[in-house]
């Protein structure tokens, strides 16, 4: 697969990436968000675009039916494969690889679709929400977080940066005219960072929206 080159490899940061305390706390807190803005008690079947290494959707997979991670990079699929092995999930857990031209697994439906901090890093994610939209299941659940609306300082290196944050009022216009309802966006974590003049805050909400019933 060709790599886009306005989209960040993360090929090369697969088996570390966990280590990084900041980005367990953001899993916790993104998994809680969705927990509280969606109802799991039905153990839905659920798809993670930009999976990574799992850190959302393995503090999930209690609550769900079944679990598809979805990511671009083939080193972040292994080591969220190798997680499944490790907590004996296989048959419960199966990944695909993401490219331009198929984004999900052809032909199959969710019950909930969630990504975590990947809009930011898609050039056109107008078009890829609608592909995630179109992939619900009627009654299904899209939850999606994201920074907020940022000054561009939040990353330290700029590589396969699309975006400085997601407004989330536009993204909730954009779920509406998708076709979902309910839709509404809460602060799911904020994240702090040292910055020249001081500490910087950085909110990351999830915005979530339910595709009608048929």
């Amino acid at each position: 697969m060709t790599q886009d080159k306005r989209i960040k490899d993360f090929n090369p940061v697969a088996q570390s990436w966990d280590a990084k305390p900041r980005r367990q706390l953001l899993a916790q807190a993104v998994a809680g968000a969705i927990r509280s803005e969606i109802p799991l008690a039905g153990s839905p079947r659920a798809l993670e675009f930009g999976c990574g290494t799992g850190l959302v959707s393995y503090l999930l997979l209690p609550q769900l039916a079944t679990l598809t991670g979805v990511d671009r990079a083939p080193a972040m699929l292994q080591v969220f494969e190798q997680k499944a092995c490790e907590l004996g999930q296989g048959e419960r857990v199966s990944t695909f690889l993401a490219t331009d031209d198929t984004l999900l697994p052809p032909g199959d439906a969710f019950e909930l679709i969630y990504s975590s901090m990947v809009l930011h890093h898609v050039p056109d994610y107008a078009a890829v929400v609608a592909r995630l939209v179109a992939a619900l299941t009627p009654g299904g659940y899209l939850a999606l977080a994201d920074l907020d609306l940022e000054d561009g300082d939040f990353h330290d290196q700029g590589e396969g940066v699309a975006h400085a944050g997601i407004d989330r009022e536009l993204l909730q216009q954009q779920l509406r005219q998708q076709g979902l309802v309910a839709v509404r966006a809460m602060t799911a974590h904020c994240i702090r960072k040292q910055r020249a003049g001081g500490e910087k805050v950085y909110p990351v909400f999830l915005v979530t929206g339910q595709r009608p019933p048929a």
